[in-house]
């Protein structure tokens, strides 16, 4: 809660309290000719995000935080949170047959999960016998059990109905999350989007066992195809609403229909994002709740976080470990009850059981070292994370709204609506991801080009259906793998001046060349008998003015085929940029430039091709 303006009096003293005028006066002297715009930044749904946040800036009356369990739940579904216990560390096991699945199962929940999340494609189970073998030895009536969504899991959650019953488990004892979402599904791989009598069977089937939920919403296919933060929620919700209609019209009251709910989240690098969206989906779930008229108990979230899937890369993979744990942090932070952290090196294949202790003991440490559940929304009343909460519920709602204005998320999803949306945020994403305004360290920016490259097992891969994975990562490992694959790549490097004059703009290049796996060799011009086909010139402005014409023009008579500036044609002047243009500069490279583009180009000019592009012609 905000401090009484009393309190406010007494910290500040001894400290001049500043007016935000006054701030805003101050800073805009400190940005030397910027305007105070320059320091807010605006999210891919149209959020700006303020450079400071106050009591002004949010658009809410009273109190911002709330109280858990109440309301409209932003803060927690239960009044306790995660409080008792912590989270449910929940680990993914994909390994390869029922054998080494069974392996990875009791070793996670002997080692500190406290449950598993299965993926019976990834494992191959195929028969009851299958899910035995993967779950002998664990104490079924401890422990939770979830599947992976996939094509054959409503398969895979009779079986485990099956083996609970079998076991002799008490009804009452059964812990698990069967993993239902025809809906998602059919986004994910396709198929229909619609319930089928099996389904439906299944969930009635589950009345009686209150720790079971048989159907999921599953958000993580609309993040992995790179839709918005407000478009996976809106969506989210309206897969809920949906199964909530088709469970309520089979004869189920409202508050029986939602006991047979949980929602899966993705939680990705984004820190303050991902809190955002935990408390956002609570926000609106308890919202349909109350529209449905169900009892005011009964209006919380089940919530699973699992870290993103297009967060991963395959290049460098140990900065896999820090977005893994930022995921975790931030999904902790957020209230879900339970996380799940990807392996580090899963977009390369399957993980090994470092990748998996790793995963676990990310979690292990945030819950038992940094005390993260001690506290039941330590963000809330942060009134940048009010803000961020509130402005990203509206616009989640209204995304919600356009899905029930066309027929239900079924519908959308089968018009091919909801493929098409995603595919255009892909599209803006792309284009902030190849200019760099947004990075991924250590493949986009600060690669290491001397990496020694991990190896796995493959995993099983299902043909894309309407929303594929798409990795921020992927396009620039396609340059990458290019260059590898040629046996590797160069091109010369003109420094113009003293040391202090080119180290700037050659470390600059260096590193952006370095993304495709291209090096950087030393180019003179006099003596040298063949000159490389590309060659990068850097230096400062006012050397390029002295030299540059002269030295484009040199490396273009020594037979260069492309010479590449590192600059700004704004930054030298009309009449110095054209004077290059006629030397023969052909690429002016600066912090604006489309990298993949710019090297896919560069590729092609050194004759190698790059998957999905044109093969370069001899011209080239």
């Amino acid at each position: 809660m905000p401090p009484s303006s009393g309190a406010a009096e007494r910290f500040a003293e001894g400290f001049d309290v500043l007016t935000r005028a006054e701030w805003e006066e101050l800073a805009v002297a400190g940005l030397r000719g910027r305007s105070l715009a320059d320091l807010t930044t605006t999210t891919a749904d149209g959020i700006d995000i303020l450079p400071v946040h106050g009591s002004d800036t949010f658009d809410s009356s009273g109190d911002p935080s709330g109280l858990p369990g109440v309301g409209d739940r932003t803060r927690s579904s239960t009044a306790s949170g995660n409080l008792v216990g912590g989270w449910d560390v929940r680990a993914l096991v994909a390994d390869e047959g029922p054998a080494a699945a069974n392996s990875s199962v009791l070793d996670e929940l002997l080692r500190g999960s406290t449950s598993v999340l299965l993926d019976p494609i990834a494992i191959g189970i195929v028969s009851p016998d299958d899910l035995a073998r993967v779950l002998d030895g664990v104490h079924l009536e401890m422990v939770t059990v979830a599947l992976l969504p996939g094509p054959n899991t409503r398969e895979v959650a009779g079986w485990l109905l099956d083996l609970w019953e079998g076991a002799g488990v008490d009804a009452c004892e059964r812990r698990g999350v069967l993993g239902l979402d025809p809906l998602g599904v059919a986004a994910r791989h396709g198929g229909l989007a619609a319930f089928d009598e099996a389904t439906l069977w299944l969930v009635d089937r589950c009345l009686d066992l209150p720790g079971v939920r048989p159907l999921v919403v599953d958000a993580t296919p609309y993040a992995d195809a790179g839709a918005t933060d407000a478009r996976q929620l809106g969506w989210a919700t309206a897969t809920g609403v949906a199964v909530l209609r088709e469970i309520v019209e089979h004869g189920l009251t409202v508050e029986e229909a939602l006991d047979q709910l949980s929602f899966t989240l993705s939680a990705d690098s984004d820190q303050f994002t991902t809190i955002a969206r935990v408390r956002v989906a609570r926000r609106l779930w308890a919202r349909v709740a109350e529209a449905s008229g169900a009892d005011e108990t009964r209006r919380g979230q089940v919530q699973h976080a699992v870290a993103a899937a297009s967060d991963l890369t395959r290049h460098d993979p140990w900065v896999n470990l820090l977005r893994g744990t930022v995921a975790a942090f931030a999904a902790g932070l957020g209230g879900a009850e339970a996380i799940t952290v990807r392996p580090f090196d899963s977009a390369l294949g399957r993980s090994d059981e470092f990748a998996r202790r790793l995963a676990r003991n990310t979690q292990l440490l945030l819950l038992e070292e940094s005390s993260l559940a001690a506290v039941i929304d330590p963000a809330g009343g942060s009134w940048y994370v009010e803000h961020l909460t509130n402005r990203l519920a509206e616009k989640a709602w209204q995304h919600l709204q356009v899905v029930e204005g066309v027929g239900g998320m079924g519908e959308a999803i089968a018009s091919g609506r909801i493929a098409e949306e995603a595919s255009v945020c892909w599209k803006e994403r792309l284009n902030h991801l190849a200019t760099r305004s947004e990075v991924v360290t250590g493949v986009s920016d600060f690669p290491d080009i001397d990496e020694v490259r991990l190896s796995r097992t493959a995993s099983p891969t299902l043909p894309d259906g309407p929303l594929p994975l798409r990795r921020r990562s992927a396009v620039f490992e396609d340059l990458r793998d290019a260059t590898e694959t040629a046996g590797g790549a160069k091109v010369g490097m003109l420094a113009l001046g003293s040391q202090a004059e080119h180290t700037v703009r050659k470390t600059f290049a260096t590193n952006l060349y370095a993304v495709a796996g291209i090096r950087m060799v030393p180019t003179g011009v006099e003596g040298v008998v063949e000159l490389p086909p590309i060659v990068v010139v850097c230096g400062s402005d006012d050397r390029y003015a002295t030299d540059g014409v002269e030295a484009a023009a040199e490396l273009k008579a020594g037979g260069v085929r492309s010479v590449h500036l590192v600059g700004r044609t704004e930054d030298l002047g009309d009449e110095l940029a054209a004077a290059m243009l006629e030397a023969g500069v052909d690429e002016f490279i600066n912090a604006d430039s489309d990298v993949v583009d710019l090297l896919g180009r560069t590729l092609a000019g050194l004759g190698i091709s790059v998957a999905g592009s044109p093969a370069p012609t001899e011209d080239e």
